[in-house]
């Protein structure tokens, strides 16, 4: 290959990650002004000690937001701020040095990196002098300067070192003693009945999934799992648990939902709470499944702060899918329909309405190539009398 054509294959390998990559800064850029407006109502942690203060910060339903570290000396200040990923990983990084200089005045520099998968996708600064008396700010208009990427160190391009720092951050702030904002202080009596679900939130931060055990008098302590200050759970099926929509913002039951997930973790062993939402916040989706099959799939609407309506996604989801099956003459359903489960998977929903969901028809431990049958069913939540229709079905490719 000549010289030529090298230069216009990398050329076009670039064009070609550059979509990806640019959608990807677009999400977490949007990422990051949503979790920002989740502050204020999240749980605050801070520590000082000496010319050091540490904060982290968590929402109420558990998942961390952002860790950082403010040091002063007299001649600067340096923060750094950590925005955290649900599993815990920076995906962005705010850094700010703040020195005094000769004159009175302030030499303010700033780095921002964004990362995806542990790497840098986007590392810019910039830096202003502010004069003695001004505010010490860099003013809105200052430009930013993007760095070259491939002219980063090791260290720089990777969000390791972040990781280590916001974690020994996390590890020793996040504590009650330091607790110096509980959004849930004033909150009802009724509120302090139920617990919230980890990655249930709402994406406008205001409604999350919560559970309860459904008789009357209990105490929380004896749900308190062994060795932990905060997973409260009970054994699936051990005794009856009532699932509600929960609001953030008056810290109020916005009503219940037919679902029994019964801890405040999305995961145990075998049992999972999947909720999807809409982009607007105004429909949700609860899905709890088991090993081979699901144990309850509802669709809901959220109105003026109320849960206007619920249906049972799953029953109609599965009908739907069986009578589609029974169209397509499908050899493995046909041969062992009597004996498959069904399973749910990958609920979605949008703000008309209109979603889908997998539906998996299989035998449980069978390994007859056959013995599955993969859909995706579509469906609509109709505003104003909220009635689920089924709107059509699709045997997945890979099945």
């Amino acid at each position: 290959m000549s010289r030529s054509s090298h230069i216009l294959a990398a050329a076009l390998a670039l064009w070609a990650a550059m979509p990806t990559a640019i959608a990807s800064l677009a999400d977490l850029t949007r990422r990051y002004t949503r979790d920002d407006q989740l502050l204020d109502g999240a749980l605050r942690y801070e520590r000082n000690q000496a010319d050091t203060c540490q904060r982290v910060w968590v929402l109420e339903t558990g998942e961390l937001v952002k860790a950082a570290t403010t040091t002063k000396t007299a001649e600067s200040e340096t923060t750094d701020e950590f925005s955290l990923t649900a599993d815990g990983d920076v995906y962005f990084i705010f850094h700010q040095v703040r020195a005094r200089q000769a004159d009175g005045g302030t030499r303010i520099t700033e780095e921002r990196v964004y990362f995806e998968e542990f790497q840098a996708i986007q590392f810019s600064h910039r830096t202003a002098d502010v004069p003695a008396g001004a505010a010490a700010e860099i003013p809105a208009k200052t430009p930013s300067i993007k760095r070259n990427l491939e002219k980063l160190t090791d260290e720089q391009r990777s969000n390791e070192a972040a990781n280590k720092k916001s974690k020994v951050i996390i590890a020793v702030v996040r504590d009650p003693k330091f607790l110096v904002h509980d959004p849930a202080k004033d909150a009802p009596a009724d509120w302090q009945r139920i617990k919230l679900v980890e990655g249930t939130l709402s994406p406008d931060g205001r409604h999350a999934l919560a559970w309860a055990p459904a008789k009357k008098d209990f105490v929380w302590s004896k749900y308190l799992a062994e060795e932990s200050t905060d997973d409260y759970w009970v054994e699936p099926e051990a005794e009856p648990v009532v699932n509600f929509i929960a609001d953030l913002k008056t810290h109020g039951i916005a009503g219940k939902t037919p679902g029994v997930h019964f801890g405040v973790k999305q995961n145990y062993n075998h049992y999972e709470c999947i909720m999807a939402w809409s982009p607007d916040s105004r429909i949700f989706i609860e899905l709890n499944t088991r090993k081979w099959d699901y144990a309850v799939c509802c669709i809901g609407r959220v109105t003026d702060g109320k849960l206007a309506a619920v249906q049972d996604l799953g029953a109609a989801v599965g009908t739907r899918a069986k009578e589609y099956l029974k169209t397509t003459k499908h050899k493995g359903y046909r041969k062992h329909a009597k004996e498959m489960v069904v399973a749910l998977a990958e609920p979605k929903i949008e703000n008309d309405g209109t979603g889908s969901i997998k539906a998996i028809f299989q035998v449980p431990k069978s390994e007859e190539d056959d013995a599955c049958a993969t859909l995706r069913v579509r469906f609509r939540l109709t505003a104003g009398k909220n009635q689920l229709e089924m709107v059509g079905a699709e045997l997945l490719k890979d099945d």
